[in-house]
């Protein structure tokens, strides 16, 4: 599993360098397109339990409605609201309880969120590539040295469980790993795209703000999946599970980052 978990990485990495760094604007959409509201929404529509030709009909609507949105020039009042429902998936989360009957008798809840999940993620990522590709793998690593700092070093002293009702082996102390990752791949960042003073400093708060938010993206996915009943959003990537597997803390950090910088001054016209 591990020998398999690592091949996939690898041509996971060298993919989303070649498709950030090579692709065209028009062509990227179109690539992420088909991660995030295709295959991304096919996962989703089985977690929240719709039959398949219901699935198909549903990803269809998905899609049309996010292309609606890029051709009507919606995205930044999409991106605005997608950041605004992740603020109050805070909310639900603090008050998960896996007996709860909340989410099975408000279905509607988790289907609209693949809709304010999804389609957000999508407009902020196409937006920020087409801005500056750098600023996209930037991000990704970002979400990465977090969840690599939380998994080592909650393995390593972590005691204190962060979610128990919705992700057990995450810790309170992993947590604080992660960020603490976060926050020295930002000062990296911060180094690589010149930033001094108070731009500094303001990249780096939304930069450890961002890879916070990120930690609620997988653990929103990991309520979606118990709720379905569910170990992993798929079988697409061998060793990972599904797509959403791989995405869940990025779907969060997209809007927020590209919302983020636009509202500074550090990186006008994305």
């Amino acid at each position: 599993m591990l020998k398999q978990r690592v091949i996939t990485a690898i041509i996971l990495v060298v993919v989303v360098f070649a498709a950030v760094l090579l692709l065209p604007a028009n062509f990227f959409a179109v690539a992420c397109l088909i991660v995030f509201l295709t295959l991304g929404g096919w996962e989703w529509t089985r977690l929240i339990g719709l039959k398949e030709m219901t699935r198909a009909w549903a990803v269809i609507a998905l899609i049309a409605i996010g292309v609606i949105v890029h051709l009507t020039g919606l995205n930044w009042y999409v991106i605005a609201v997608g950041v605004v429902w992740w603020v109050m998936i805070l909310g639900l989360l603090t008050v998960y309880r896996q007996d709860s009957d909340f989410y099975t008798s408000r279905s509607w809840i988790l289907s609209l969120s693949g809709l304010l999940v999804l389609i957000p993620a999508w407009l902020a990522i196409i937006r920020l590539q087409s801005h500056d590709p750098h600023l996209v793998l930037y991000l990704i690593f970002l979400v990465a040295a977090t969840d690599t700092g939380a998994y080592f070093v909650g393995k390593a002293v972590g005691k204190n469980k962060l979610a128990p009702h919705l992700s057990p082996g995450k810790t309170r102390e992993g947590a604080k790993g992660g960020l603490a990752a976060a926050l020295l791949w930002a000062v990296l960042g911060a180094s690589y795209f010149g930033f001094h003073g108070a731009a500094w400093m303001y990249f780096l708060l939304l930069s450890i703000f961002v890879a916070a938010i990120s930690v609620a993206g997988d653990l929103f996915e990991s309520l979606v999946k118990r709720e379905g009943g569910y170990k992993d959003s798929g079988t697409l990537l061998p060793g990972h599970g599904g797509v959403l597997d791989r995405i869940d803390g990025l779907l969060a950090a997209l809007p927020v980052f590209v919302l983020g910088l636009s509202a500074s001054a550090i990186h006008q016209g994305i």
